[in-house]
């Protein structure tokens, strides 16, 4: 392939026309130009006409160059040669050739011999001002018309610009064509930052040594105003930017825009409004000040928005403590920047929006411009995005607490509304936690206890309590589209709303929450089922602090949902007068037999637990008391039986010992069945007994044995047999030498005989660990199953282990504080 000829060939084999080609022969006119040629020469400020460089040498010989005053015979050979405008043109393409030569030739030797990166601004300056004031006092007696002029002065700056900015680019990198990776332009910024925003302007002149507003002239006139404004604002935006990360970053409780502004106004806006009016070429008036002040106050916000973007996901939990940082950022994302803000007369409005042209325009204030791109829609969907990643990462997976999630959804609510009162930006933010609610097997019982439970020692969600007893009424259906068309002040929704956003879809805490399944009934069925539980335990039938929270949740659900627990409730309070009437009658004193009668028909989610189980052999004593009530009840009420459910009932015992220790407790009836078959039996009582004595499965046998173990009732001689610990209970409790070797108590202090019993089911802890750090709660049927699923079978086969085995481990886990009982679920200890 040929090689193109460059421009540089070309002008190598046929060079640029200069002065120097002009005729020269013995005619008047031609005598003239040799006159005019001679007077301006040698076309380049002859101090800088050297070979040899050093930084001193320079300043040595720097010196205010100027041409000399031409004689009447030369401005006579000026007038001659340039009389016309076109002559002019011509002459100054010309003499543009001519100096380009020599102002090229001083450049290309000053940077091959000079250690650039040495130099200081000044070093530069100097240069310049020599240049400039030599070839100001060149044209000063051409008489050059303006147009003329003016192509003159464009192509001397465009020399200085291709040979300060554009030959340093092509020396540092050939692919680099940034400006502020030049020589130059970092001598001009270290140089802005030293005597713009660390010394006072207040008086320009005040330091004789470094006469400012002739140094910035002189930049001004060889048209570097562009490049003094773009390091300007860069400077600006990074003293503004370096004073917001370290005065605050992680602050969020309390205001600190004002703190800003005043730093802007005392630090930053004083010298920077000297020096911009300048570069920008317009008078110093207010209304430009209060537009500089105002650009930098809408730049020291954009920064504290970025920097609350990086924080909120900390900003949210730390909620409501950081209401301040919220509110403040709501401030700078709905603030309208508007430079007409400010009182203006027409002659102000005009230089004002001259200026808003210049910085909103890329070829002046470019840094600026672009520096507006990061607009409030731009930020807002930042906003977004950053919280919705941030909750990805460290909230939704399996690994996050049930309530830490409930937790952070409501601060989420709370703190969104702050940031966007019309819930545009919240409503995008929780959709991805709603779905991941959506998905959590334990999510209904923890809102339901949540809203229920008034204690903030023992609940989590205490603020859905709070919500729920500010009695707010229920929210009303979603308006029609014909509603909204007849609505006077309806408004359109706002634009970067999503297209299925409703107002104040999101804006109720606990609207929200239930809003996040499709149906109510489910958290109907829960708030039934707790309380039945609630209502079955009661022994004094005072139901009225269940009816004031049903009150609260019918004003959330509706008051026709909760059909079934008002019966419930209707039947608690009629137990409580059948009850006084008919143990009266059968002769039972009342404080010591209390019964629940319930509607089998609406107590559902109570009794769909009952199994075969129930219907064991009641102790004599507890048998004959509930036979002459059942036998009451029927006389009673005609035709109407009752059936006994001892799984949801309690008996208060009282047991001694032979060493004459007495104990109280109050257990389930099963429990209470199976010690009665130890009175006055001072042999041991297998399991297969119990069983068929009571009519009680062995599994249910062997967990109402395991309760009596750990409360020293009784001791475990093999996995199967059990006998009274009537040897000085308290002495057998404490230690464990005084027991024979062939029994291992639960409850003793003997970490060696434990560990040897569990050895074999120590693999298991990990797993079982692991699995209660995902699902909070788990019973005992589902512990099994996940073990079964997840550990591998050739660390441990589940065929070797039965039931009570495994629930003998976990209890003795909870014994050691590893694990927690809470309504017959496994938990792991806090």
């Amino acid at each position: 392939m040929e090689t193109p000829i460059s421009k540089d060939h070309i002008e190598w084999v046929i060079p640029k026309p200069t002065l120097n080609d002009l005729s020269s022969s013995s005619s008047d006119i031609d005598n003239d130009i040799d006159l005019m040629l001679n007077h301006l020469q040698p076309y380049f400020p002859p101090s800088l006409l050297q070979n040899n460089f050093s930084v001193n040498q320079i300043k040595s010989r720097l010196a205010p160059d100027k041409v000399s005053d031409p004689s009447q015979r030369v401005r006579a050979a000026i007038r001659s040669c340039l009389k016309d405008e076109t002559n002019q043109l011509e002459f100054v393409r010309l003499y543009q050739n001519s100096i380009s030569v020599r102002f090229n030739e001083f450049f290309a030797n000053f940077y091959n011999s000079m250690p650039t990166a040495q130099l200081v601004f000044l070093d530069y300056f100097h240069i310049i001002k020599t240049i400039t004031t030599y070839y100001n006092s060149s044209l000063i007696h051409l008489n050059l018309s303006p147009l003329a002029r003016n192509l003159c002065t464009r192509n001397i700056n465009s020399l200085f610009y291709s040979n300060l900015i554009i030959r340093q680019n092509s020396k540092n990198s050939e692919q680099s064509q940034h400006q502020e990776d030049t020589y130059f332009l970092q001598s001009l910024r270290e140089f802005l930052d030293v005597y713009v925003f660390k010394n006072t302007l207040a008086n320009p002149f005040s330091d004789n040594s470094v006469n400012l507003i002739d140094i910035f002239t002189t930049l001004i006139s060889i048209n570097l105003n562009k490049d003094i404004n773009q390091l300007l604002i860069q400077l600006s935006i990074q003293k503004i930017k370096s004073f917001i990360i370290a005065n605050c970053s992680g602050i969020w409780d309390k205001p600190l825009l004002e703190t800003i502004t005043e730093f802007i106004q005392n630090e930053i806006y004083p010298n920077f409004s000297i020096i911009a009016s300048y570069s920008a070429d317009l008078n110093l008036t207010n209304s430009v000040n209060n537009v500089y002040l105002y650009d930098l106050i809408k730049l020291a916000q954009l920064e504290l928005v970025s920097l609350r973007i990086k924080e909120i996901y900390s900003i949210i939990l730390y909620y409501p403590n950081s209401s301040d940082g919220l509110y403040e950022l709501y401030q700078c994302l709905s603030t309208k920047f508007n430079h007409h803000h400010y009182n203006q007369t027409p002659d102000q409005s005009h230089h004002s929006t001259n200026l808003i042209n210049d910085i909103t325009n890329l070829s002046n204030f470019s840094y600026l411009a672009n520096y507006s791109l990061k607009s409030q829609a731009y930020q807002r969907a930042k906003l977004v995005d950053t919280f919705v990643d941030l909750c990805h990462k460290n909230l939704l997976h399996s690994g996050a607490n049930t309530v830490d999630v409930i937790t952070t959804y409501t601060k989420t609510i709370k703190s969104f509304l702050i940031i966007d009162p019309k819930g545009v930006l919240l409503d995008k933010v929780v959709r991805p936690i709603r779905r991941y609610l959506k998905t959590r097997e334990d999510i209904i019982i923890k809102i339901v206890h949540g809203l229920l439970d008034d204690d903030e020692s023992s609940n989590e969600l205490i603020e859905l309590a709070k919500e729920l007893r500010r009695a707010k009424a229920k929210t009303s259906k979603k308006r029609s589209v014909v509603e909204d068309s007849l609505d006077m002040n309806w408004v359109p929704d706002p634009i970067d709303a999503l297209p299925d956003f409703k107002k104040g879809k999101v804006s109720d805490i606990i609207e929200s929450l239930i809003s996040i399944f499709d149906s109510n009934e489910i958290f109907i069925n829960e708030f039934t089922k707790l309380f039945g539980q609630r209502l079955v335990n009661l022994h004094n039938y005072d139901v009225t602090d269940i009816e004031e929270r049903l009150n609260l949740l019918k004003l959330r659900f509706g008051k026709n949902e909760f059909t079934t627990l008002d019966i419930m409730i209707k039947d608690i309070k009629e137990s409580k007068v059948l009850n006084k009437k008919l143990t009266a009658r059968s002769g039972i004193q009342a404080p010591n037999f209390h019964t629940s009668i319930l509607s089998h028909l609406f107590w559902p989610t109570v009794l769909e637990n009952l199994s075969e189980n129930d219907n064991f052999n009641l102790p004599p004593e507890i048998n004959i008391k509930f036979e002459a009530y059942n036998s009451d009840y029927t006389s009673y009420m005609k035709g109407r039986s009752l059936k006994f459910l001892p799984s949801l009932g309690s008996v208060k015992i009282e047991l001694s010992f032979n060493n004459k220790i007495t104990q109280n407790f109050e257990v389930t009836p099963d429990r209470a069945a199976i010690i009665s078959l130890f009175d006055d039996n001072s042999s041991e009582l297998s399991v297969d007994f119990i069983s068929k004595k009571l009519n009680m499965s062995p599994y249910m046998v062997s967990k109402g044995l395991s309760f009596w173990v750990k409360e020293g009732v009784l001791l475990e001689l093999t996995k199967t047999l059990f006998i009274v610990n009537e040897d000085d209970a308290e002495e057998d409790v404490l230690h464990s030498a005084s027991i024979p070797s062939a029994a291992t108590l639960a409850n003793s202090g003997s970490d060696k005989s434990i560990n040897l019993k569990f050895k074999e089911l120590e693999v298991l802890w990990p797993y079982l660990k692991s699995m209660l750090e995902n699902i909070s709660y788990l019973k005992f049927e589902r512990v099994k199953t996940l073990l079964k699923l997840t550990v591998p079978k050739d660390k441990f086969d589940f065929g070797t282990i039965d039931d009570s085995k495994l629930e003998d481990y976990l209890d003795w886990l909870v014994d050691e504080e590893k694990l927690e009982i809470t309504q017959q679920s496994y938990k792991l200890k806090e």
